[in-house]
């Protein structure tokens, strides 16, 4: 239906054709729309195991979601979708700055894949947030700790670079960083690095974060958001529509 994220992405995409033969009268068994549907043989791996997630049952996909089912997860990048534009952030970079704004409009949805082997485009849901195995309502309080992490983790990039020696790798000082933020609370010698006033606002953002750790897709996603980006490869969106 076109009021679904992925129905108005493939609008804006053109409306293309999907790889398979032409369309018959029938209910779409991810959105429920009725209309030209293609059976999903056409469409999806053998190997695909989400039909559960489907409620409408039947093993046929409407046009616009056998499209976003067709679009090799490899191929997807995080996107914010409305109604009539598609931005992409490849590797997510410049979605965070709109994400902390605030919650997500019922007119806005987010796809963010963090592994590239989900089908993500097709699990969006207008005001959410559709990640690797995760759809979540994106509101204030996500927004908030989502500001709390970007502010959090230079901190502690900074200090795990600074006590690496020359022998520890990019890799390890990563596993480093996120051995740490996964921490109840942060180390004292961490902490020692802010300056002391700051210490009430950055104990209260760390400890913000703890339903976050809890949910592993949520916490990828929350990294990727986070992630520094060089300067040579930052990128500021490429919308169409």
């Amino acid at each position: 239906m076109l009021s679904d994220p992925a129905a108005a992405a493939w609008v804006v995409a053109g409306r293309p054709a999907v790889n398979a033969p032409t369309p018959v009268a029938g209910r779409c068994g991810r959105c429920g729309e009725d209309g030209p549907t293609v059976t999903v043989t056409h469409i999806i791996s053998e190997k695909f195991t989400n039909f559960d997630a489907w409620p409408f049952g039947s093993r046929r996909l409407c046009v616009p979601c056998a499209w976003a089912y067709s679009r090799s997860p490899a191929s997807v990048p995080a996107m914010m979708i409305t109604a009539t534009t598609v931005t992409e952030h490849i590797k997510g970079v410049g979605l965070a700055a709109v994400l902390a704004t605030g919650a997500l409009p019922h007119t806005h949805a987010v796809v963010l894949p963090t592994s590239h082997r989900r089908h993500i485009l097709a699990t969006a849901q207008w005001g959410h947030l559709a990640t690797d195995g995760l759809v979540t309502v994106w509101d204030a309080a996500a927004a908030s700790r989502l500001t709390n992490l970007a502010m959090v983790r230079p901190a502690v990039t900074a200090w795990a670079r600074a006590r690496a020696t020359k022998s520890t790798n990019g890799r390890q000082i990563a596993l480093e960083i996120d051995r740490v933020l996964l921490r109840e609370m942060p180390p004292y010698p961490l902490l020692a690095t802010q300056p002391k006033q700051d210490w009430p606002g950055f104990l209260a953002a760390w400890t913000a974060l703890q339903p976050w750790r809890t949910v592993a897709p949520l916490w990828a996603a929350a990294k990727v958001l986070t992630t520094p980006v060089s300067a040579a490869a930052a990128y500021n969106g490429r919308q169409t529509g």
